[in-house]
């Protein structure tokens, strides 16, 4: 057996080790100490804190020290939400907790018969979404694999356990446009780094490479887009909010087009982030393909 094969098998022994004792516990006091452990190694030993912090004072430049902390720790706290709702919590109990918010803008969608192309970010919850064939919606969603295939297997089996398919990013486009003849609903997380290849274009403020694929595949095959977002609500519930459908079958199948439409979805995005901005996925080196938030580089984590 190869060393990374060793190190990855030793890895994934000791998280279900972990994971063993906080499922012996009740969800609440595993929750709680899942929380704690992002809190306390996430914020406190500072993993990619300093990257987050250096988004936060740029996107948000009126934001007072003390201010950014809190959203910070909030930040963290959330990551420890979401992992406990996807490692520990029963399906059942996860199930319970959903709220379908405008679902009739999915089904609007729906019944133009063409498939739907759902767009959603790394804000809130956004593996809850996998519970949607639950509630008789046909879905697929676009995951990307992971470094250690053994935690890549066992996430992808509790993504699927409601009845979600996935499909592998480096064959998407082909099993994408399958899924979305037979009028199924793919779900694609848009608020990635495309890197040097995609569209640059402002992101809460600054230039950001956007994916091709989404807006590119609306409008080839004429297919709408729901901007879709799982936020986490005061009562602990999670919303799965629907927003209208971006569908402009009109438009030409160019460069133009696809900067049109990502200014129309981004618009959605960045409205839900202003307004959740402690469930967004700060972590992420968003702008890592322009270098727009260069300043302080020295700090940031790649």
């Amino acid at each position: 057996m190869k060393r990374n094969k060793i190190i990855n098998l030793i890895e994934y022994i000791l998280f279900r080790i972990g994971l063993f004792f906080l499922r012996i516990l009740p969800y609440e006091w595993g929750k709680w100490f899942t929380v704690k452990l992002f809190i306390w190694i996430g914020y406190g030993f500072g993993i990619r804190r300093h990257l987050a912090e250096t988004h936060l004072q740029k996107v948000y430049p009126a934001m007072t020290n003390k201010q950014r902390k809190a959203l910070l720790r909030d930040i963290y706290r959330n990551m420890g939400l979401s992992s406990a709702e996807l490692y520990l919590q029963k399906g059942k109990d996860l199930i319970s907790s959903l709220d379908l918010k405008n679902k009739e803008n999915l089904d609007r969608a729906l019944a133009l018969g063409r498939g739907v192309i759902i767009a959603t970010a790394h804000l809130g919850n956004w593996e809850a979404a996998t519970t949607l064939p639950v509630f008789g919606y046909p879905l697929s969603a676009v995951v990307k694999k992971q470094h250690n295939p053994y935690f890549d297997r066992y996430t992808n089996a509790l993504r699927t356990r409601y009845g979600m398919q996935t499909i592998n990013l480096k064959r998407g486009v082909k099993d994408i446009i399958t899924h979305l003849k037979n009028n199924q609903i793919v779900a694609l997380l848009c608020d990635q780094n495309a890197g040097k290849s995609g569209i640059i274009l402002d992101f809460l403020g600054y230039p950001a490479s956007h994916w091709k694929g989404p807006v590119k595949i609306s409008l080839r095959y004429h297919i709408p887009i729901v901007p879709a977002f799982a936020v986490r609500s005061t009562n602990s519930k999670i919303q799965i909010c629907f927003e209208p459908m971006i569908f402009y079958p009109e438009l030409v199948d160019n460069e133009e087009g696809y900067i049109f439409l990502w200014k129309q979805l981004n618009q959605v995005i960045e409205s839900y982030i202003n307004r959740y901005p402690e469930q967004w996925f700060w972590v992420h080196n968003r702008w890592k393909a322009t270098g727009a938030m260069k300043e302080n580089r020295s700090r940031m984590e790649t």
